[in-house]
């Protein structure tokens, strides 16, 4: 996937372990294979693992974990955020 600003190696490569600790985490949480869990974005992973063990956001550890994962990976990795398109929607004019 092309990013619309720079996601570098580094980053992708942690996003995809903690994407995968994750994925791991909630399957065994709701008993089942990783493989079976649908593709989330890396930030609903998160709010999704703090969701099955609490009943807000406010529980221990919420707003420092996301806190942790936006500053690791950026905005872009934890929410999906793919290239921005650039077209510009045609204008209408209206001659009277």
């Amino acid at each position: 996937m092309d990013w619309w600003c720079p996601v570098d190696d580094t980053q992708k490569r942690i996003a995809g372990k903690i994407r995968l600790h994750l994925e791991k985490r909630i399957a065994e949480i709701l008993e089942c294979p990783p493989s079976e869990l649908p593709r989330m974005k890396l930030g609903t992973l998160v709010h999704f693992a703090f969701l099955l063990k609490g009943h807000t956001q406010e529980i221990g550890g919420f707003n420092t974990s996301m806190s942790a994962i936006l500053d690791l990976v950026g905005n872009d990795l934890v929410w999906d955020l793919g290239p921005k398109d650039e077209t510009e929607e045609p204008k209408i004019v209206v001659v009277n």
